[in-house]
């Protein structure tokens, strides 16, 4: 009797491939987990803001982009000698979405002020460029025409001007002083019309320029008034030794 000879295993060659298979299609099962690569856009920041020395203006809001409201976590932003008392910086915000945000103020010292206005708020426009252009402390509302006007006697080549807290009127900064302009029929009286928010504590002060670029400064405490929330803002001032 002849034994038949031993049947031979042939090798699987096919279950290395089916193990891949499996693996690829687990891997590729796995969905995306929800909400992810949510699109961020970059928009501009630009406040007028009088601060003291040291300060540091900074916007924050209730994103995670804006730092949440912590003042640790909040944006700075930045000035330089030619464009003070203006601020400007980049914040990031989801495109298409609505952010409320305020400005605040760091000291030195790292005392922190928030502006008292209601929050703001800034939405991204996919159509149009978003761009946040704001003044300090100052919520919307159309501005107030101001009429300033001062008796001041001069010398000749001598010339008055206004400087004062807001950025309007130069943040004190004599350099960005507004000039007043007087006329034959006028002397001495000077004046200059301008444009400031509503609702706004105003500080200031004349002074006078000389032909050879010094300043006299008028003599008292600061001056001060606030701005009607509509119409028209006048002075009649005058000039104190």
């Amino acid at each position: 009797m002849t034994t038949a000879p031993p049947r031979t295993t042939a090798t699987a060659w096919w279950r290395p491939l089916l193990l891949v298979a499996a693996l690829l299609t687990g891997l590729l099962g796995v969905a995306a987990p929800a909400g992810a690569a949510t699109a961020e856009a970059t928009i501009s920041v630009t406040v007028s803001a009088v601060t003291n020395p040291g300060d540091t203006v900074l916007i924050s809001g209730n994103t995670a982009q804006l730092g949440n409201w912590n003042p640790a976590a909040a944006v700075p932003l930045h000035t330089t000698a030619q464009t003070y008392p203006s601020w400007t910086g980049y914040v990031q915000i989801i495109e298409g979405s609505t952010a409320e945000y305020k400005f605040l103020i760091r000291s030195s010292t790292g005392v922190v002020t928030w502006e008292s206005v209601p929050n703001r708020s800034v939405t991204h426009s996919t159509t149009a460029i978003t761009a946040i252009d704001d003044r300090w402390n100052v919520g919307s509302g159309a501005p107030v025409a101001a009429s300033f006007r001062v008796t001041a006697t001069t010398a000749y080549g001598q010339n008055v001007y206004l400087v004062g807290n807001l950025a309007e009127l130069g943040g004190w900064n004599p350099a960005a002083a507004v000039p007043l302009t007087t006329g034959s029929g006028g002397y001495p009286t000077w004046g200059a019309g301008l444009q400031l928010p509503p609702n706004t504590p105003v500080a200031y002060k004349y002074l006078i320029r000389n032909p050879d670029g010094s300043v006299a400064w008028e003599g008292g405490a600061d001056r001060t008034a606030t701005t009607p929330p509509t119409g028209t803002f006048t002075t009649a001032d005058t000039w104190r030794q």
